[in-house]
């Protein structure tokens, strides 16, 4: 797609159409038009299909944190607890409690909290990164250039 869009701003940008497709063997020396439309046609394929690919993908990498909201609230029907309340047990019943063994398992604990955090906005940037570089970005330079291939095959008529 992105080799397709910058061929379709090359071509509106230069305001040259090719006059022969030697990959394709094609010869448009008389019909010049009729290579912008399909390079129109093929790169407006190109983008829709990237865009409902690209649009499955990120739907499917945030499914888990979709259903993990949405079972977050869940509570029981006979009581109405919810999982948490269903196992915590009072810090008074733990026989660790104001030990050293009690305190590793709290440095533990928020050692894995921190670790996680850190993770966490890691995976954050990177998503963002990519999101920017591989969605955002081709699917902006494939509306602008085909625009502009438009633009430039309509003034040719």
């Amino acid at each position: 797609m992105l080799v397709l869009s910058g061929i379709s701003l090359f071509v509106a940008l230069t305001q040259a159409l090719p006059q022969k497709v030697a990959i394709l063997g094609l010869d448009l020396s008389k019909n010049e038009t009729m290579a912008g439309w399909f390079i129109l046609a093929i790169s407006s394929y190109f983008l829709i299909s990237f865009i409902i690919f690209s649009a499955l993908e990120i739907i499917q990498y945030y499914i888990p944190d979709l259903i993990s909201k949405k079972t977050s609230k869940t509570t029981g029907d006979t009581i109405g607890l919810e999982i948490e309340e269903c196992y915590s047990e009072s810090e008074s019943d733990d026989p660790d409690v104001g030990t050293p063994s009690g305190d590793a398992k709290e440095i533990n604990a928020k050692n894995q909290k921190i670790t996680y955090q850190y993770k966490n906005n890691f995976i954050m940037f990177s998503n963002l990164v990519k999101l920017v570089t591989e969605f955002a970005f081709p699917i902006v330079f494939g509306v602008i250039s085909l625009y502009l291939l438009y633009q430039f095959l309509i003034c040719t008529q």
